[in-house]
């Protein structure tokens, strides 16, 4: 037997146990499974360097402590802190929870419970919300905390970067972390300056050649200001969410500002992203967090999960509230790729009478993602679902309104990644103010949007019949 073929056949013994492990050992459910072992058959031995870059999940050992450095860090918070876990007033709540049946699981699912009397302006076009966002970072004074997902090194990037290095010379705390895979164009070099006049930069989860896993990315988009502004939705940072990208066109997207104590999560969350990045130079005290003192009327919780947590909560606050919608379900997201108990909830509310609207954008950034949408949208068109095509530009919303009485903005799109293997965080927001808003909202971007109907569904063309299933096979993986 010559050299080549004996280490061929050991290279298929080491291939054959790998699948062995894969299918033994690794705790997946059944559809991912089966995604990736046809990943396997089909591209023997190059299956498994596509795993090793995109399958793969942290280890059990790494979500242990990333969830052992967030309880710690509850548990300092409290001892050094007064009642920012225990802020809901009861009265406020009783009233609330009368007119919202799914109050008690996501109030129970936020880290702090709900927070009332915050003001919140809504933006759904870039220019508006980073030329306000800018006018806040400068208007700081003492403490600036940002984390985004995408980071661009173009001339919104650079402007911002700038201005942080201004108010970093000021005495102003800087702290800027993102997503090293989001942000890949941008690193030391570019905040070199940054750095040296005492702002601090990280990357969350950094990546290496020892370490290329795509999975578990922090997709947040959050930043708080002085303990009494934060901004949380859906927007990355890059002239492309100004809609200068001739390739994606008009960025439509969502995001909100936020004044009063409904900040208080998003500062819990960015300390614990922080710590989690290796930095350990924020003094927990009481004064590190909002006083919920500001007049709004608007009552405020943020969800966030991601490995390091034990649910979903992200998605079984939507699960809840669908299954408790009476009137209608308004819904605009990017990526449409529900898991089955999503998909199951949608379908019981459709036959409930309920009124649902799905709006998904006509471009696609990811082509599996976008065919894969598009099938999943049209199972629910026999039972009565309304789908939107969005015709102005690139739509990458992650909203949701029920019945004028609940919204959901934030970084999670409708799909399982976000639901499980991302790092997200979603502002849930309550009352008709609001609720009146976003649907107002939605009905505009209508005017934007062609119906895709039942009969034009069936009318898809060949390539798309078999782009479909293709995209639908490899969601699990997606």
């Amino acid at each position: 037997m010559d050299l080549f073929r004996l280490l061929f056949i050991i290279t298929l013994i080491l291939y054959i146990l790998f699948v062995l492990s894969f299918v033994f050992l690794e705790k997946r459910k059944t559809n991912s499974l089966i995604s990736w072992l046809l990943v396997f058959i089909m591209f023997p031995f190059v299956g498994f360097l596509i795993y090793l870059i995109f399958g793969r999940n942290m280890s059990k050992k790494k979500i242990n402590e990333l969830f052992k450095t967030r309880e710690n860090l509850k548990e300092e918070v409290k001892e050094k802190t007064e009642n920012i876990y225990d802020l809901n007033k009861k009265d406020q709540y009783k009233e609330l929870s009368k007119s919202i049946d799914s109050l008690e699981l996501t109030n129970s699912l936020s880290e702090t419970g709900i927070h009332f009397n915050n003001e919140v302006k809504i933006f759904t076009d870039g220019e508006a919300k980073f030329n306000q966002l800018l006018k806040d970072i400068e208007n700081a004074k003492e403490e600036i905390h940002i984390l985004y997902f995408i980071y661009k090194n173009d001339n919104l990037g650079k402007k911002v970067r700038d201005l942080l290095i201004e108010k970093a010379k000021q005495g102003v705390e800087v702290r800027l972390l993102l997503d090293h895979f989001g942000s890949f164009d941008v690193g030391g070099k570019f905040f070199k300056e940054l750095k040296e006049v005492g702002g601090k930069f990280s990357f969350s989860y950094p990546m290496s050649l020892k370490n290329l896993q795509l999975n578990n990315r922090n997709h947040r988009k959050i930043t708080i200001i002085d303990r009494e502004i934060a901004y949380i939705g859906g927007f990355n940072l890059g002239d492309e969410y100004l809609g200068k990208d001739p390739k994606s066109g008009y960025w439509r997207d969502t995001h909100i500002k936020i004044k009063g104590a409904g900040i208080i999560d998003l500062q819990l969350r960015f300390l614990y992203d922080w710590k989690n990045a290796g930095n350990d130079d924020i003094i927990i005290n009481q004064d590190m967090f909002a006083k919920d003192k500001l007049g709004g009327d608007i009552p405020i919780q943020i969800l966030s999960s991601g490995p390091d947590s034990q649910s979903e909560a992200i998605k079984f606050a939507y699960i809840e509230m669908i299954n408790n919608a009476k009137d209608y379900i308004y819904i605009q997201t990017p990526y449409f790729i529900p898991d089955e108990s999503l998909s199951d909830a949608i379908k019981i509310a459709l036959i409930r009478g309920v009124d649902v609207k799905i709006m998904i954008p006509n471009k696609q950034d990811h082509i599996f993602v976008y065919w894969a949408t598009y099938s999943y949208v049209g199972d629910l068109l026999p039972l009565g679902l309304k789908a939107y095509i969005y015709e102005n530009g690139f739509l990458h919303a992650k909203t949701i309104v029920i019945d004028d009485k609940i919204v959901s903005i934030g970084s999670a799109n409708f799909d399982k990644r976000s639901f499980k293997l991302s790092f997200e965080s979603n502002a849930f927001l309550y009352g008709d103010k609001i609720g009146i808003e976003m649907r107002e909202i939605f009905v505009n971007d209508l005017k934007y949007s062609k119906k895709l109907t039942l009969e034009k569904y069936k009318r898809r063309s060949i390539p798309i019949r078999i782009k479909e299933p293709i995209s639908r096979l490899i969601s699990p993986l997606l």
